[in-house]
């Protein structure tokens, strides 16, 4: 009895006290400023959480911005997280932060940041809302007005309300852009070509003239559909032809809607455009759009086609991402807070559904199989055996459903109970853990039982900041994100996206 009692004493020093307790009031600890700032930028959304209102999560994400007084790492950060990340609005806030503390790195990184006129749009909307900084300054109207000078026709064309806004704002003389300027205030379309083809759409009732200046003008499918007199079934079909990669998985409703896909020729195209092996890899789509554009399609003909080639592209652009050679457990977060869903054109997407869809892209990734540890208050086994079932990440992805507590040490419990020896423990969670013990003393515990070289990498999918970990620890990583770009850290070196942000030059 007295040695159990002196080696519980032992590991009990050797863990950390908690400087905080999370939500639901279970001990957390604090990380670096910058790994709260990376988290932030890299998850933050505007919709209510399982733990957090909107309007709170936002302060919250606004104050962890303001604290952070490195401000180089700062813009590094922010123009990482808008290159390498789902979500843009929270960037595009802390470029705001940015400005208000240092016109010279706003300057030097808001191209970066505000990569076409609607990034500009909600910028302007977020300074001018008070919640970051006060109005859109001196050095901000510079900037827009640079921009605007070297802006070319198609981001006019396509984005006239933005760019209308940004001139309005910065109120640039009509010689910095005379073409572009003149489109937007006065509806001028001659002496450029795009602008004299969208005047062809916008008034002829030539069905042939149309579709020849469509065609000539590369014209985008959202200005057409905005500016010809009547969409007629063959307009819909040169837009169908002429779409690029992105723009065609991002509008297949509006092509069922209108017809398009009763044709056998045209849904043919789309299928086999879809699944093009070098259309895939040339356009860098990742597994998680394809999977939002399943989710998102509509029941029209052709409709089954379409979400039988968008899984198909799915799997196929797995081949993009890296393989794993060591013995990998998935942990994967079921619990009732990943219920919580996302915002702007993910709306249709909960948290479980990317927790489903990152561990089946890990599970292809894994060259042995990877032991399946879904869990909630405990590990579930039942969950784990269907999965093992499913042949496709679509199929694994669906197995998962958001129901209980949140135990992060059940994973690392079942793996002690078997004595299961890993050398990767991932786990994909909001890491708001309040049952059981905590996820520190079972991983200390399994280390010196069960596998003393494991390292674990907990990716974070949500903005909270209450980690499980301080940052003493050593062989437990962050990784912040629901990209399926961050699997690539889980195979390089653990500090890789840290590093990497640091690294970045501007």
């Amino acid at each position: 009895m007295k040695r159990k009692t002196v080696w519980r004493k032992l590991r009990q020093e050797a863990i950390p006290k908690p400087e905080k307790v999370n939500k639901e009031g279970f001990p957390s600890y604090k990380r670096t400023i910058e790994e709260e700032v990376l988290a932030v930028l890299t998850t933050g959304t505007t919709a209510n959480l399982f733990y957090a209102k909107a309007e709170e999560n936002i302060k919250e994400m606004l104050d962890v911005l303001r604290r952070c007084e490195d401000l180089q790492f700062l813009a590094k950060a922010t123009v990482y997280a808008r290159n390498h990340g789902f979500m843009r609005t929270l960037p595009i806030a802390s470029l705001v932060e940015i400005s208000r503390r240092s016109p010279e790195v706003f300057k030097a990184i808001a191209d970066k940041v505000c990569q076409n006129p609607h990034d500009w749009q909600q910028f302007i909307d977020i300074a001018r809302s008070k919640t970051v900084r006060s109005g859109v300054g001196r050095a901000l109207k510079e900037k827009m007005i640079k921009t605007i000078a070297s802006m070319a026709t198609y981001h006019a064309v396509k984005y006239p309300k933005a760019v209308e806004d940004m001139i309005n704002i910065a109120r640039p003389h009509e010689d910095v852009n005379p073409t572009v300027i003149n489109y937007i205030k006065k509806k001028v379309h001659e002496g450029d070509k795009q602008l004299e083809a969208l005047k062809i759409v916008k008034t002829s009732d030539n069905e042939d003239e149309i579709i020849e200046a469509i065609e000539r003008g590369r014209l985008p499918y959202e200005v057409v559909t905005g500016s010809v007199k009547r969409m007629t079934p063959r307009i819909w079909e040169a837009l169908l032809y002429q779409a690029p990669y992105f723009n065609l998985i991002r509008n297949l409703n509006n092509f069922g809607r209108n017809g398009v896909f009763d044709k056998r020729e045209n849904l043919d195209y789309a299928v086999k455009k879809i699944t093009d092996v070098n259309a895939i890899k040339q356009s860098k789509v990742l597994p998680f759009r394809f999977y939002v554009a399943y989710r998102m399609l509509e029941d029209f003909r052709g409709a089954e086609r379409l979400k039988t080639a968008l899984l198909r592209a799915l799997e196929l652009s797995i081949a993009n991402l890296p393989e794993i050679q060591s013995k990998v457990a998935i942990a994967s977060d079921v619990s009732g807070s990943m219920s919580s869903n996302l915002t702007g054109d993910y709306s249709v997407v909960q948290c479980i559904d990317l927790v489903g869809l990152l561990t089946g892209c890990l599970v292809k990734c894994c060259k042995q199989l990877p032991v399946l540890l879904p869990f909630e208050s405990v590990v579930r086994e039942d969950i784990a055996a269907e999965a093992y079932t499913k042949e496709t990440i679509f199929e694994i992805a669906r197995v998962f459903r958001a129901d209980g507590g949140t135990s992060l040490s059940a994973p690392v419990e079942w793996l002690i109970n078997k004595k299961e020896a890993v050398d990767l423990l991932i786990a994909f969670t909001d890491s708001e853990e309040w049952v059981g013990r905590s996820f520190l003393e079972a991983w200390t515990d399994y280390k010196r039982d069960v596998a003393p070289h494991a390292r674990a990498y907990l990716v974070t999918l949500l903005p909270y900041r209450d980690f499980p970990v301080p940052p003493q620890i050593e062989d437990v990583y962050f990784i912040y994100g629901w990209s399926d770009a961050v699997l690539k850290y889980i195979t390089t070196d653990p500090k890789e996206q840290l590093l990497e942000v640091r690294k970045m030059s501007l």
